[in-house]
């Protein structure tokens, strides 16, 4: 009896040993690096029986005009999308500013069109200083990427609050264009 409850004990711990060195296995997606959350700002917008060609000739129109609010660059259409770049002038409003951040802050846009409906995206908010000493990049990030020595936390919460404001225009200025007809466009003379 006492053989048998050594077998049996010596075998139980044989298995336990090999499952404790055993490898384990992952997925593809365990290994990928975690993405960052980024900030997207978007919407589906639905419109009054309107076909996807005339939204469309809408949001390349609304790419094309120039704006007196912020800068539009990069202007690029294929197939159900149009897309461009907007800037806008940034500085500290202080007379004495702790951290002097004078530049711009960029942001992708993305129109896509169907029948009946539009959807925007906003998207890669960043700020890049004039200077280059105080370039803020990306405003998803925690820690500016000039550091926090060179920027602090405050300045930084105001950064990111202009950076969404100048947003929330690009916003209101895509969805007024969106509502005009693409044959009220003024022709440009040239």
């Amino acid at each position: 009896m006492k053989k048998i409850i050594q077998t049996l004990l010596l075998c139980y711990l044989v298995v336990i040993a090999a499952d404790c060195f055993s490898q384990t296995t992952t997925t593809a997606a365990e290994d990928a690096p975690k993405k960052k959350n980024e900030t997207k700002i978007s919407e589906v917008v639905n419109t009054d029986s309107i076909p996807a060609s005339e939204l469309m000739q809408r949001a390349i129109n609304w790419v094309k005009i120039e704006s007196t609010k912020y800068g539009k660059s990069s202007g690029v259409t294929t197939g159900s999308k149009a897309e461009c770049t907007a800037t806008f002038p940034v500085k500290p409003k202080e007379l004495n500013p702790e951290v002097d951040y004078t530049g711009k802050i960029s942001m992708h846009i993305a129109i896509e069109c169907k029948d009946n409906k539009y959807k925007y995206t906003i998207s890669q908010i960043k700020h890049t200083s004039t200077s280059g000493k105080t370039t803020a990049g990306s405003i998803d990030n925690k820690v500016p990427e000039c550091g926090s020595m060179a920027m602090g936390d405050i300045v930084w919460k105001k950064l990111k609050g202009e950076a969404l404001r100048g947003a929330g225009k690009v916003v209101e200025d895509l969805k007024e264009g969106m509502q005009k007809d693409s044959k009220d466009v003024e022709k440009e003379e040239w």
